[in-house]
């Protein structure tokens, strides 16, 4: 279980780093020790995925360097109803500079029908395969805030 409340499924031996959110919980970021990989969850403001995908991918909004959307689809098969991004981007704000960075960011309703944000980032070394596992493993451990039993946690 997180200090912000949620359980999700991360590997081993990540660091873990907070930054303050005007909205909901801290934003948490879980990073691999070699900073090649970072998994984040955050909750979203907007009143649905596809509302908070529409703002980030307005012309408002300002992206990361090199910013390339690949996909933005529906997602239903891992158990929480939303919309995943898949970008590439060649630097990251407060990441080091690894070269591209493949990310895949699903904003979803949680069990305690709040929306939330799951995002997986990585080098591109193979495009994005590990980012998506990275993200699919780590839903499939997804509980928000206070919603599970405490009986289940491992």
């Amino acid at each position: 279980m997180d200090e912000e409340g949620f359980r999700i499924a991360r590997p081993v031996g990540w660091s873990r780093s907070t930054v303050p959110s005007q909205f909901g919980i801290d934003v948490v970021n879980y990073r691999s020790p070699g900073g090649e990989q970072r998994l984040q969850v955050y909750q979203i403001a907007e009143s649905s995925p596809e509302e908070s995908f529409a703002l980030y991918l307005s012309a408002d909004t300002t992206k990361p360097d090199g910013f390339k959307k690949l996909d933005l689809r529906p997602v239903h098969d891992d158990g929480f109803t939303g919309r995943r991004l898949e970008y590439v981007a060649d630097t990251l704000s407060g990441e080091p500079d690894l070269g591209p960075w493949h990310v895949y960011d699903e904003r979803f309703v949680a069990q305690d029908g709040l929306i939330y944000a799951v995002a997986a980032y990585g080098v591109d070394k193979n495009g994005g395969q590990d980012e998506l596992e990275l993200l699919t493993s780590a839903l499939k451990g997804f509980c928000a805030p206070y919603s599970c039993d405490p009986a289940a946690i491992d």
